[in-house]
């Protein structure tokens, strides 16, 4: 058994996400295991399609196993997201590989870049540009620039690259045993508004999604998972209402005290001030996102902050290692998957929710915090759900 493992929003499983397990598959790897966030995403915003439909889209499609990456590093910076879902595959104890799709389609160049910024002699040439009153990104490319050249300061351009450096930098500073293998991206340029062939970018597809036209995704989907986008439309699973998301979210927002601001995540230099600011006079998010933004804090951050006050988090959460490993579904391989790994696991692993909350407080936490955000998901859904659906949803198995 050789298996490859990929960090993924699957936001949604469109053609690119099926040609890079196809490219797997074709290099030898005859097991893949996804970990996936759940119903709130890294952009800041609910998912387009809930998770269980994005799981199954996954298993039919090209994914063997698929985990839930927890809300704390889902709904996080690049660094953060990264740190948790290879925290989380690594004590898998079972998988050989992490793959990811780059703009380069160079793992060696892309880890050797990460190595340099966790280099001591990064870090001053990086403080020398912040100190200029440039942002971080700008910052970090130069800095890099200084050290290594313009050709590798380059691969920070792009973000599908950038992803990639963060993956790198925590496989290395994690000690991890999956190794790092980055096939040419395919298709699309990220957040691309035009498809390139059958390849469309998954920001393309969910302006469709968004307004309930599955119909404009045929030929960039596969066709099982174009079924169940449909099938989910059918049941009320989508379109997500972004009126009922912005108002729960605007209420949250206007409750907060300054100093519960201030323990949300990302939160820095006083900028909780500066949002309460915003909640005062902001009617709608895009409103508030306008107030806020500056040069130093960027649209996505700021949707990142709302959403995670929304889900109850606070900074102290993204620290806190991974707690358990929950299975949303399989497939036969992904039963063979489970099978190696209860012997190389090192957290606990359960397709159960509940079961898993009992584990350690960690786990409670982390399990309350998931259980919450799908509530409030439950209320964006056209098909409005009870309470409690994270505990009681069976696990898709195929």
């Amino acid at each position: 058994m050789k298996v490859a493992a990929v960090i993924a929003e699957f936001h949604p499983f469109h053609n690119g996400h099926a040609y890079l397990c196809h490219t797997l598959r074709e290099s030898g790897y005859t097991h893949v295991v996804a970990i996936m966030s759940g119903n709130f995403v890294q952009r800041g915003e609910c998912a387009v399609l809930e998770k269980m439909v994005r799981t199954r889209a996954a298993l039919l499609c090209g994914v063997d196993l698929v985990l839930e990456l927890p809300l704390p590093y889902a709904l996080a910076t690049a660094e953060i997201f990264a740190c948790g879902g290879v925290a989380s595959l690594s004590a898998l104890g079972c998988v050989d590989t992490l793959a990811f799709g780059s703009e380069c389609g160079n793992a060696a160049s892309l880890s050797a870049c990460a190595q340099l910024l966790l280099s001591p002699e990064f870090g001053k040439a990086l403080s020398k540009h912040l100190a200029q009153g440039l942002s971080f990104a700008s910052a970090r490319q130069k800095a890099v620039a200084d050290l290594a050249g313009l050709e590798t300061a380059s691969l920070l351009s792009q973000p599908n690259n950038i992803l990639g450096i963060e993956y790198c930098k925590q496989l290395l500073s994690q000690n991890s045993k999956m190794r790092p293998v980055s096939p040419l991206r395919a298709g699309a340029e990220h957040d691309s508004k035009h498809p390139s062939g059958s390849f469309a970018s998954a920001s393309y597809l969910r302006g469709f999604l968004s307004q309930g036209e599955v119909s404009a995704l045929v030929g960039f989907v596969p066709e099982k998972a174009f079924s169940l986008y449909q099938q989910a439309l059918k049941n009320g699973l989508m379109p997500i209402s972004q009126e009922a998301a912005e108002l729960l979210t605007l209420g949250q927002l206007r409750r907060m005290s300054t100093e519960e601001l201030a323990r949300l995540p990302d939160i820095s230099e006083g900028l909780e001030y500066r949002i309460e600011q915003a909640v005062r006079a902001a009617t709608t998010l895009d409103g508030l996102y306008s107030l806020v933004k500056t040069k130093r804090y960027s649209h996505a951050r700021i949707r990142r902050i709302a959403f995670s006050a929304l889900a109850g988090l606070t900074r102290e959460d993204g620290k806190i290692p991974p707690p358990y490993l929950r299975v949303l579904g399989m497939n036969g391989k992904g039963k063979e998957i489970l099978a190696a790994a209860r012997k190389t696991c090192a957290l606990p692993l359960s397709t159960s929710l509940a079961k898993l909350r009992e584990s350690s407080p960690q786990a409670a936490r982390f399990a309350r915090l998931e259980a919450t955000a799908d509530d409030l998901y439950n209320l964006c859904l056209p098909l409005r759900r009870q309470c409690g659906t994270d505990y009681t949803e069976n696990a898709a198995i195929l």
